[in-house]
């Protein structure tokens, strides 16, 4: 086909430019048509089993890997303009998620500080009750041997008017000599005929009498505190709050410790609870 196509051309070319063959000039012009049919036919993926020139599965792979080099080239030029475009925002993300974890943080301090203030501040309150109750039954109790006390010191006493009577003087020492001589002679002591227990017996029974049948709330009167056990309970409360009040926070870090504001929060709290 080649060989035929480049023979007439060539004795197409012998006359010069005029031909006055006319059959042979539409051959020629036909034939140029031809070429040009046959080459682009067989550059073609049907005519690949055509023998020849065969540029297509090139020209197929060099556009292949020249597109896939565009749309890689292309995807990095618009990632690097777009990461121009995203530092500021990529650092306003970053400053809010450090501000959000701080918040985080922030929030969970307070809530860790609040629990064990009130923890704090509930036991504070347990103690100084406690406290409170404590010295309360101890004074109750140190005004019920008051009482008991008072008893015997006056029973006593009552002994001690009857022996210095002068009326009961001589009767009370003869019979009181009498029950000791009993004593020696049974060889133990167990005062019989005593004159001086059965009065100091009744009168401690007299005294105690004038206690029996009392209600709760008279009992209660009676062992009730004075005004000065008061007074004590009371300061003794109001110290433990002002202590309390003016404890400053349990902080190990010293870096809290020394900042100004942790300062100026232990200095108003002092200066209120004054």
């Amino acid at each position: 086909m080649y060989a035929y196509t480049s023979t007439i051309v060539i004795i197409s070319q012998l006359g010069g430019n005029s031909i006055p063959n006319d059959w042979l000039s539409a051959m020629i012009f036909n034939h140029e048509f031809l070429i040009s049919f046959i080459i682009c036919n067989s550059e073609t993926r049907s005519w690949a089993w055509s023998p020849g020139a065969k540029f297509t599965i090139f020209y197929n792979t060099f556009i292949r890997y020249e597109y896939a080099q565009l749309c890689t080239q292309w995807c990095d030029n618009v990632e690097e303009a777009q990461n121009v475009h995203l530092i500021p925002t990529k650092e306003q993300m970053e400053y809010m998620r450090i501000n959000n974890e701080y918040d985080y943080v922030k929030k969970r301090a307070l809530v860790n500080y609040l629990s064990n203030s009130r923890n704090d501040l509930e036991r504070h309150f347990h103690n100084r009750a406690n406290n409170m109750l404590s010295s309360i039954e101890r004074f109750e109790g140190n005004n019920l041997r008051d009482l008991l006390n008072s008893i015997s010191t006056d029973a006593v006493s009552k002994v001690n008017e009857a022996i210095e009577s002068p009326e009961h003087r001589e009767e009370i020492l003869e019979k009181s000599f009498e029950s000791a001589l009993i004593g020696i002679r049974a060889g133990k002591m167990e005062y019989v005929n005593d004159p001086i227990l059965p009065i100091l017996t009744d009168e401690i029974n007299r005294s105690s009498n004038e206690f029996k049948g009392l209600s709760a709330a008279e009992e209660s009167k009676l062992l009730s505190l004075n005004d000065d056990q008061k007074r004590i309970i009371s300061d003794n409360d109001k110290k433990a709050k002002a202590e309390f009040l003016t404890t400053a926070p349990s902080i190990n870090n010293p870096g809290v410790k020394m900042n100004e504001k942790f300062k100026g929060y232990v200095q108003s709290v002092g200066g209120a609870a004054h």
